[in-house]
């Protein structure tokens, strides 16, 4: 392991590993060209009207800060949050065991009466794809990018003021035009120590969040993978502080960029994942294994029963690992877990749900089988539950790269599906891990994933929602990660019954496999493909006419 001082996303489609050979008549001359995915979403340059209610920048709603970080400060002792800064968005997905869950964020909106919607976006793009969003104080938000297409040479991270979008500071990590690496997104958290850790390639940075400068950067084990071939693409940390990250890897060889590596030949061949355990102040490295097989899917990390483990989805298999405090080790007495059946593919990133953990399947390439989402026992493995929330009509197929969201104060999950363009609630019983559905399949397509914030009896679910006049070859385009030049809009839905509240105009598309991601006062940014960051905020109409949304 190398270390070197200066003194001074996911990524999500490495799940498509598997043929998909319906699509890749689509993309044949493309490919002659290394399906090199440049930014090509298109720039607002025409006001919509959500933008014009809002007339300028969003500081969102500031009476509610106090309240906001006091929240944030009553939970910060939890498993989930113990490790992160106690911020607003502190990692990507709420918390260690990926719930997607921000409890302390407001919706500004009413629950039974029409609201509106108000939209700014940043005066410049970054340059570069943004991946991954974080806060600190109520007006710094930093925003981590670059390695999810061509438009920029490596990665960077940026600090931008939440209110007007203006960018501070912008610091490039790499380039990986000198380097020759491969270049993909990777992981961004604000770990408790204080520092905004970023993972890209084999490197882990840490970054002075006041100044950009970049403190520490170390060199990760990457087992048999050449370190050029890796990707620290899951960032999750046990509740000692330890960061638990693993790799992705590309095939030795071959040169594809960013998420082309799934067309690259003999990619099923690709050398076995590393999951490593590093100290988040030193980014020393205490622990790493050799994972039995390549696995695409982050990583996710909770305590039970006084145990700390890290959850990883193979290809066919659920794995679990316990750290000590000095040793990452496979718990060979509760998995592997096989948990797919006939026709599905491979699973999406693991969440847990009080005594369970739980995975959508069909995330590694388009199947004709509907998706499932399984619930394994923390307690006793063999204890295992599925159910089939959007079963397909004749002549779809299923397809989701990104992973569910879970809810345990409500003991409820939320599935997806993005080629059907389908989602659904499901309950969940704690003591059997039986599940039915609570509301849907309503349509909603995605490819990126699903928020919840606000009190356990006021949830409120944000997603994403691709305009339904998308072609089939964009939607293909979107499954293959070539482009994304469909617009979406954001939707506010009542999570306890899956009415709309509010839904926004339609703007070009979100960057693939992330959140819309809470700030404070109200404040929901969305990351554009297109370099641009779009701040929106819900409040109740001020008269019943204009763009508004009747929450019914």
């Amino acid at each position: 392991m190398k270390t070197y001082r200066t003194g001074g996303r996911n990524l999500f489609l490495a799940l498509i590993l598997i043929s998909m050979a319906g699509f890749l008549a689509v993309i044949t001359s493309v490919m002659s060209t290394q399906l090199s995915a440049e930014t090509s979403s298109p720039v607002n340059s025409t006001l919509t009207p959500n933008q014009l209610a809002a007339g300028g920048p969003l500081p969102g709603n500031l009476s509610l800060i106090e309240e906001e970080q006091e929240c944030i400060n009553s939970i910060k002792n939890q498993t989930t949050w113990a490790p992160w800064y106690p911020t607003m968005a502190s990692t990507e997905h709420g918390g260690s065991e990926r719930a997607a869950v921000f409890e302390c964020a407001h919706f500004g909106g009413s629950f039974t009466q029409p609201n509106q919607v108000y939209a700014y976006q940043s005066p410049t793009s970054l340059g570069g794809v943004p991946a991954y969003l974080v806060t600190r104080g109520p007006n710094e938000i930093y925003v981590s990018g670059g390695a999810a297409s061509l438009a920029t040479p490596g990665p960077f991270i940026a600090k931008m003021q939440s209110g007007s979008l203006k960018e501070l500071w912008s610091t490039p990590l790499s380039n990986n035009n000198v380097t020759g690496d491969w270049l993909i997104s990777g992981a961004t958290n604000f770990p408790a120590a204080g520092m905004i850790t970023v993972a890209q390639g084999q490197y882990l940075y840490n970054v002075n969040a006041s100044t950009g400068a970049v403190e520490n950067v170390v060199s990760l084990p990457t087992g048999k993978s050449p370190p050029g071939d890796s990707n620290y693409d899951g960032m999750s940390a046990f509740a000692d502080g330890t960061l638990a990250v693993k790799t992705q890897n590309r095939v030795a060889g071959c040169t594809y960029q960013v998420y082309n590596f799934i067309f690259c030949p003999n990619q099923t061949k690709a050398a076995p994942s590393v999951a490593a355990a590093v100290d988040p102040h030193t980014l020393k490295v205490l622990d790493w294994k050799e994972l039995p097989q390549m696995m695409g899917p982050r990583n996710t990390v909770t305590q039970f029963d006084g145990k700390d483990y890290l959850y990883l989805v193979g290809s066919s298999n659920l794995y679990r690992y316990e750290w000590n405090g000095k040793n990452l080790t496979l718990d060979t007495k509760w998995g592997p877990v096989p948990y797919l059946t006939k026709g599905q593919t491979s699973g999406t990133a693991p969440a847990i749900i009080g005594n369970w953990v739980v995975v959508m399947t069909n995330g590694g390439g388009p199947t004709n089988a509907s998706l499932s989402v399984v619930a394994v026992s923390q307690a006793d493995a063999s204890k295992l539950t599925r159910i089939n929330p959007i079963p397909l009509e004749p002549g779809q197929k299923s397809f989701i790269p990104s992973m569910l969201s879970t809810d345990l104060p409500n003991n409820r999950i939320y599935a997806y599906d993005y080629l059907p363009g389908k989602m659904a609630a499901i309950n969940l019983d704690q003591s059997s891990g039986e599940m039915s559905v609570a509301w849907g399949p309503v349509d909603q397509r995605t490819i990126s994933f699903f928020t919840l914030i606000g009190p356990a009896e006021k949830r409120v679910l944000v997603g994403t929602n691709i305009n339904p006049n998308v072609t089939k070859q964009q939607l293909e385009q979107g499954a293959l990660g070539t482009a994304y030049t469909y617009t979406e809009q954001i939707v506010w839905r009542e999570a306890a019954t899956g009415k709309i509240l509010a839904q926004s105009d339609f703007f070009p598309a979100m960057s693939p496999g992330i959140l819309v991601t809470p700030g404070y006062g109200g404040l929901i940014y969305e990351l554009l493909y297109n370099g641009h960051i779009m701040a929106l905020q819900v409040a109740p109409a001020l008269t019943s006419a204009g763009n508004s949304t009747k929450a019914a």
